[in-house]
């Protein structure tokens, strides 16, 4: 089995369309190729918690073709209800539960979960977060490419962090997703495109 190493990735985006995001003008996404599913749920997220949140998985998605995706926040590589399908909510949980059933499959998926599991049980003393224990969880959007590779982004904006149980989410997935299916597994930085770090390098570089 070879190993799936994480990227690191940056990605540039108008400031413009970030304050149109936060202003509720949603239309960057609406008019991309971004899946329904995504769309739908970050659309009706971003209209509850508004400002900069969503932002940043919003834009990924609009400039990643892919042939299927979804943004999660749930929390399935430990509860038991996404191998069940009990308790599900119809809207997105459901259709959620359907995908993994369809692309990664109740056996996958069990073994995934007794790994991720385990591993928190084993080192639950890294995963205190906030002043809570955080058990693994998986990174923002799952996208599934033209040739049929899973790729898992974490999202993150200028300011924001990592937290132990987000890798230890990627680490799972990369090691035991990776055995069975094509996988790559990113953080994609976002950062505001009139600041370019090539360009101020070189200027900082000469001016030091």
């Amino acid at each position: 089995m070879n190993k799936v190493e994480l990227r690191n990735e940056f990605m540039p985006y108008p400031e413009s369309l970030l304050e149109d995001w936060k202003a509720g003008n949603h239309s960057m996404l609406m008019q991309s190729n971004a899946s329904d599913y995504i769309k739908n749920i970050l659309t009706t997220k971003a209209k509850i918690r508004q400002g900069r949140r969503f932002f940043g998985e919003a834009y990924i998605a609009s400039k990643i073709e892919m042939k299927e995706g979804w943004y999660n926040s749930f929390k399935w590589l430990t509860a038991d209800k996404w191998l069940t399908g009990d308790g599900l909510e119809p809207e997105f949980e459901k259709p959620f539960y359907d995908a993994l059933m369809k692309h990664i499959g109740a056996n996958v998926l069990n073994k995934l979960q007794a790994k991720a599991n385990e591993f928190f049980n084993n080192h639950k003393e890294k995963f205190m977060h906030e002043g809570k224990y955080k058990k693994p969880v998986a990174p923002d959007l799952w996208l599934i490419d033209k040739d049929g590779c899973f790729r898992f982004i974490e999202s993150k904006l200028p300011a924001d962090t990592i937290a132990a149980h987000q890798i230890a989410g990627l680490a799972l997935i990369g090691k035991y997703l990776g055995d069975s299916f094509p996988v790559s597994i990113s953080i994609m930085h976002l950062y505001p495109e009139d600041i370019d770090p090539v360009r101020l390098y070189s200027e900082f570089y000469n001016l030091a």
